[in-house]
């Protein structure tokens, strides 16, 4: 059509902007969603149509063209591939993609780190793989599906042992060309974990794990190279972000202990080192919020498993963790105990890294509070102090993270019934933080359920001192006006719940009654 001259990379995102959601939403639409369906759409991309076959074929052939040509254009060349994943996370649309030369062909160039693929970046790498994989679960005979493994795993799988098992490993390893090998391997490992569905979890799991035991023994080589360290932590995180809800306790046991050694070997690099720039503060920031969130998604496996009584794994012996009783949780606080020691308040300076500690210590306390009194002393007092730090002097997000905190804190103190536990002497120095913070400070009227929540049940627990409290406050007050009208509300504010008690009803009582007392004399002994 003579058009080339108006080419440009800013044309060809919006050509494949439009591509990637039209096809989402209108090829081989699946029928069983709606009552009604477009007749001529449904013929002329519908399933088992020649247009719905021709379109797939164009698609791929636009996709292959553009990283050929503008491979240098990392956006464009990022929503390529995302284009391509659009045609291959259906199962329908893979059918007919897997069907296409093309699609060998690319396959196997990639697999090869053939130009211009090799050029792409590690990002569109990553994403470039994770269509690969996707692809490899359309519908194909065993032979036919054995040999695509073969073109694209065993590669990735064969030269990454090449690199690592050379005797002069140690000392080639910082060459560029051994870096830019580990680094691609990496990122190409992020890809596979990123393709995770229920249905290829069993494979890919299997075909990870002889990867993450390897990527341990990379954490020791490039410990001083904080980008591959990164990438390294990274790769375990995106393995339990997509696969830990699908397996049963035996695999979750395995990815548990790799994640355990992967943390120690990180904790004792780093312990104690010294970071005489901001740069190597960055980089560790960057670490530590990986490795939150590795916990994190570690931890969700209490509350999201989908995993089977046969795990979908076959062959699976039911027996080999039977006698295993490590939780999720203990994983965690392990975790939670190697590198707290390298937090800092400088680091807690980053708002995302402060987010996911905070969230973190907040999942702990919420689904495992009957873990915390059992921590180690020191564990126990930094949790204790992060909690009173970040209801004193942290965001009205982080602040509120911390009242969910207590309130589990709180109830499992009340069944315990441990006078003397350290955790009982904890929640009545907070008692007095949230009386202070809902009667004697501004803040946020967002945060006053949780506060609310947290101050019934501390109440609950700490009845006398919170008498005590009452009556100090009000023995301080000049102003008779001002003494009656608060002791009007704090007499309104328990009428609801004498004695209070853990009952969910009386609880309720109680958050209805602080409205109405915060209405009433909120603000009015707030400090100026």
């Amino acid at each position: 059509a003579d058009l080339t001259h108006l080419l440009s990379p800013q044309m060809g995102k919006d050509i494949v902007w439009f591509l990637k959601r039209w096809a989402k939403t209108y090829l081989l639409v699946d029928e069983k969603l709606y009552d009604q369906i477009s007749l001529p759409f449904n013929t002329a991309f519908g399933a088992d149509t020649e247009g719905s076959q021709w379109i797939v074929g164009y698609l791929l052939e636009k996709v292959i063209s553009n990283l050929a040509v503008w491979s240098s254009e990392q956006d464009l060349a990022n929503d390529t591939v995302q284009l391509l994943v659009t045609l291959v996370e259906r199962r329908e649309r893979a059918n007919l993609v897997i069907q296409c030369e093309n699609w060998w062909n690319l396959a196997k160039q990639f697999a090869r780190r053939s130009p211009p693929l090799h050029f792409l970046s590690s990002s569109v790498q990553r994403t470039l793989m994770k269509a690969l994989v996707l692809g490899g679960f359309a519908h194909m005979d065993t032979d036919t599906k054995q040999q695509y493994w073969t073109e694209v795993l065993q590669p990735l799988q064969q030269r990454f042992l090449n690199v690592i098992n050379q005797e002069n490993f140690q000392q080639i390893c910082q060459e560029e060309e051994v870096k830019q090998e580990i680094t691609a391997t990496l990122e190409a490992l992020c890809g596979i974990a990123e393709a995770t569905q229920i249905d290829n979890v069993a494979i890919l799991f299997n075909f990870l794990m002889d990867f993450l035991t390897n990527c341990i023994g990379l954490m020791e080589v490039y410990k001083n190279t904080p980008e591959t360290v990164n990438l390294i932590i990274e790769v375990f995180v995106e393995v339990a972000h997509k696969q830990i809800c699908y397996l049963g306790e035996s695999k979750a046991m395995n990815l548990y202990e790799a994640c355990l050694t992967l943390l120690q070997v990180y904790s004792k690099n780093n312990l104690g080192r010294q970071r005489i720039d901001v740069t190597a503060e960055e980089d560790q920031y960057q670490d530590l919020l990986l490795i939150m969130e590795l916990l994190t998604n570690l931890l969700s496996k209490e509350f999201i498993d989908f995993s089977d009584t046969d795990e979908v794994f076959r062959g699976h012996e039911p027996g080999q963790a039977a006698n295993r009783s490590v939780s999720a949780a203990d994983v965690v606080l392990y975790g939670v105990n190697l590198v707290l020691p390298l937090m800092s308040q400088d680091l807690l300076k980053f708002p995302s890294l402060c987010n996911q500690y905070y969230k973190l210590i907040t999942f702990i306390c919420e689904i495992f509070p009957e873990k915390i009194p059992q921590l180690p002393e020191d564990l126990f007092k930094s949790l204790m102090y992060s909690l009173e730090l970040g209801m004193s002097s942290m965001s009205s997000e982080i602040c509120q993270l911390c009242l969910e905190a207590l309130t589990p804190l709180a109830e499992q103190c009340a069944k315990a019934q441990e006078t003397d536990s350290s955790l009982f002497l904890a929640t009545r120095h907070f008692l007095k933080m949230v009386f202070d913070m809902l009667v004697l400070q501004k803040h946020n009227t967002e945060m006053t359920t949780a506060a609310g929540e947290a101050f019934y049940t501390l109440v609950c627990l700490h009845q006398a001192e919170y008498s005590e409290l009452v009556e100090t406050l009000l023995s301080s007050q000049q102003d008779p006006v001002i003494y009656q009208r608060l002791a009007d509300a704090f007499n309104k504010l328990t009428a609801s719940s004498t004695p209070p008690s853990l009952d969910r009803k009386q609880k309720m009582a109680f958050l209805k009654s602080l409205e109405e007392f915060m209405a009433n004399v909120g603000g009015l002994l707030c400090v100026k």
